[in-house]
């Protein structure tokens, strides 16, 4: 469960913006007097890009044969009108930070952009589908243009939505879950987000629920598992990204492995709000 102080942050970044001083640069903005409208781009998107990559290779040199690619990028209203200036609503897509590619734009909403093959990713970006490597990423943004011709784009997941190229894994399932701090052994389920990192209904280990006297608390998350098995939480929007809050972080996760053969899934944490500090969990699909 994301801390108080955390979720505060969160709330001061949706109601904040910069002030644009010429109309042909773009203003971050996430509050509906200035752009017009709010948008939400992360509610009912979906994608995935998992491959696996040239064998004998490191992962920097290897291409990649795609098993599964795919986008459904809906954009939807969440509030204001077009009738308050708006001219139009615009995609971009972007390859690792790179230059944004106009994919889209609509004059009413919602609407929506669709991949489904590789090729289409690339499109534009003046790389071919062989230059693509694991770790290489896809941004989509979404900007609001008005008639007056000054130009909208959002800072949070509101208005942007990520898609990782990634080792095809399968972590679907019902898990006994035991961590190294307290004898708890609990039944949990963990299943895939929209953006392909997965979702465990307790991310901590239990560390928060079976362990301290917060026993109605559950501590879910979400984290990505990249080639090889590495558990890596460090981008996941929605997950243990609330462990950035310094000593306020619980049950943070730090690291760990993922063995598709045995469906077993061992996780390092740290501890800052309790002060237990490392410890580990695993989880054990039935």
């Amino acid at each position: 469960m994301k801390n108080l102080l955390y979720i505060c942050f969160v709330m001061l970044s949706v109601l904040s913006f910069t002030s644009c001083q010429e109309t042909d640069t773009d203003t971050v903005v996430e509050t509906e007097g200035e752009a017009g409208v709010l948008v939400n781009v992360s509610n009912y998107s979906s994608g995935a890009l998992l491959g696996s990559p040239e064998s004998g290779k490191e992962l920097d040199e290897a291409s990649i044969e795609f098993s599964e690619s795919y986008l459904t990028l809906v954009v939807t209203k969440q509030s204001g009108d077009f009738s308050q200036g708006v001219e139009s609503i615009q995609a971009y897509k972007s390859l690792n930070g790179g230059e944004e590619i106009l994919i889209g734009s609509s004059e009413s909403l919602p609407f929506s952009v669709e991949y489904t093959t590789i090729e289409e990713f690339v499109d534009g970006t003046g790389l071919d589908v062989a230059d693509l490597r694991i770790g290489d990423s896809f941004s989509f943004i979404i900007k609001v243009v008005k008639t007056d011709g000054s130009v909208y784009t959002y800072n949070t997941s509101m208005g942007r939505f990520l898609l990782a190229i990634n080792c095809s894994y399968d972590l679907n399932g019902t898990y006994t879950m035991t961590n190294s701090v307290c004898g708890s052994e609990v039944e949990v389920e963990i299943s895939q987000n929209s953006d392909g990192t997965w979702y465990a209904s307790t991310a901590d280990g239990g560390l928060l629920q079976y362990c301290t006297t917060n026993t109605t608390l559950q501590n879910f998350g979400s984290f990505a598992v990249s080639c090889g098995g590495i558990v890596d939480a460090s981008t996941t929007a929605g997950g243990p990204d609330y462990c950035e809050g310094g000593d306020y972080g619980i049950g943070c996760i730090t690291g760990g492995t993922w063995d598709q053969e045995t469906g077993i899934l061992q996780m390092t944490h740290n501890d800052a709000f309790f002060g237990v500090g490392a410890y580990t969990s695993t989880y054990v699909r039935k």
